[in-house]
């Protein structure tokens, strides 16, 4: 996963999850950082350019930056290519000329960037600023983390945990976890990476490793957060 720098005091902010060719992939967005995403090699959320380029997928489509604890999605300048959409929670879209921006603020949204073949989906989830009472008890209740994970979300994370249970060193791989649940090994890992998101947007504490497998499962063993499949 690669890491997007920013100011020396800078709070990771957000995580971008893109298509890339191998299956999904994420970046990192820190307050005052920037992503490019597209077609080229410079963009840090590079999809559409392999095995077959998609040549409706701009070089650079645009960028997302961080700031005031919001994520700012700009659409290229370029004249001529296909408007950005922006979709909410609840499926509502919003168009983004080139040129222009927008900042949803919902804490979790897709940019959509549409290709010849297909629909290029790219997942933002930001960190929120904890909100804390003026005029709460002086002893509040303790916080718990609640990553209102669906029923399949847990099961995709207890299936990857499985093997942990009977002596094994790390969890199922993609290819085995698809084979439980009876889906394609991209889907079960597209799952897995929501799940990191969500993790990371309720600040989850999880190992610093590039392995999601490992990060996600050891996160949820540790804090409590596994259900079983049976």
């Amino acid at each position: 996963m690669a890491e997007v720098l920013a100011g020396p005091r800078s709070v990771e902010r957000a995580v971008v999850t893109f298509p890339a060719p191998h299956g999904v992939d994420a970046v990192t967005l820190s307050d005052g950082g920037m992503v490019a995403f597209g077609r080229s090699a410079d963009c840090q959320a590079r999809f559409g350019y392999a095995p077959v380029p998609d040549e409706d997928v701009p070089r650079v489509a645009g960028r997302l930056l961080a700031a005031g604890e919001r994520v700012f999605v700009e659409s290229a300048a370029q004249p001529g290519h296909r408007a950005l959409e922006v979709r909410n929670p609840q499926g509502a879209v919003v168009q983004i000329p080139h040129g222009e921006g927008f900042s949803p603020r919902e804490g979790r949204f897709d940019v959509l960037v549409r290709g010849k073949s297909q629909l290029w989906r790219l997942g933002v989830t930001v960190r929120q600023p904890h909100e804390r009472s003026r005029f709460g008890p002086t002893d509040p209740p303790t916080n718990r983390f609640d990553l209102g994970l669906s029923d399949l979300q847990h099961r995709v994370l207890a299936t990857y945990s499985e093997p942990l249970a009977s002596g094994r060193m790390e969890p199922a791989t993609h290819k085995e976890v698809a084979s439980a649940l009876n889906y394609h090994p991209n889907t079960v890992r597209e799952i897995l990476y929501e799940i990191w998101a969500l993790m990371f947007a309720h600040e989850v504490p999880m190992p610093d490793v590039s392995d999601k497998r490992i990060a996600v499962v050891e996160a949820a063993r540790v804090h409590g957060l596994l259900w079983s499949t049976t």
